[in-house]
């Protein structure tokens, strides 16, 4: 799941979520011809006929343009922009059909089908990330270090993004 960042003035940076499969309405950030439509780890940009609008400096053509991770959407006067950064999730683990069980990266253990996990949003692995029950010790492998071991995505599962517009992204 993706999000937009809205730059507020005087306020500062406002995100707003763009679920995989849904559309975020331009009425829901004060831009009634704008629509974004979530596909996961990218999204796709809708403009309204006869709307100026670009992203990273470049003209929307036809009205529509796939976005990723870190582009600026300038419309209307607003400006935004897109993030493909999504927040860890400890699931239960599914095996797909046909499909073969991860190794976790941590503790080099088998990450078996109805074991609680976590995929990193940034390269994909599975990590354990189970709390200690009756007679079984936790798996905290996701929670291990810091940062994903591959990609770098933050382990934690604060609200806080690790990613958001900041000071040279307002400067360009």
């Amino acid at each position: 799941m993706g999000c937009v960042w809205q730059e507020l003035a005087g306020e500062g940076w406002r995100q707003r979520a763009v679920p995989a499969g849904k559309v975020l309405a331009g009425g829901e950030i004060g831009l009634e011809e704008v629509r974004f439509w979530g596909l996961g780890q990218e999204a796709v940009l809708l403009i309204g006929a006869g709307v100026w609008a670009r992203v990273n400096g470049e003209p929307v053509l036809g009205g529509v343009r796939v976005l990723a991770h870190k582009d600026e959407v300038v419309v209307a006067g607003a400006r935004l922009y897109f993030s493909s950064e999504a927040m860890p999730v400890v699931a239960t683990y599914r095996l797909a059909p046909g499909g073969r069980a991860p190794t976790c990266p941590v503790c080099r253990g088998p990450i078996r089908e109805g074991m609680q996990a976590v995929q990193c949003p940034g390269c994909g692995r599975w990590f354990h990330q189970a709390d200690a029950t009756e007679g079984r010790p936790g798996k905290p492998c996701w929670t291990y270090a810091p940062t994903c071991r591959f990609c770098a995505h933050p382990t934690s599962f604060a609200v806080e993004a690790a990613w958001k517009p900041g000071r040279e992204e307002s400067d360009v």
